[in-house]
């Protein structure tokens, strides 16, 4: 199953106190965004620059 998450992410954002949800991008690892959550959870996704990329290279084939 598999499910899309639609996320605005400001770049530079500072994380806050009790923001321990972390967006990382699942291509570069990097860590895009925080997000305030109850706990300590993961959310990953792919960030533009390498959906960017990827399109890119799936056209050039």
């Amino acid at each position: 199953m598999s499910h899309t998450i639609s996320v605005t992410i400001e770049a530079g954002v500072a994380a806050q106190p009790n923001e321990l949800g972390l967006i990382i991008c699942k291509s570069c690892n990097e860590i895009l965004a925080t997000l305030p959550t109850d706990g300590y959870k993961k959310f990953y996704v792919v960030c533009q620059a390498c959906a960017r990329k990827e399109n890119n290279k799936e056209a050039s084939e």
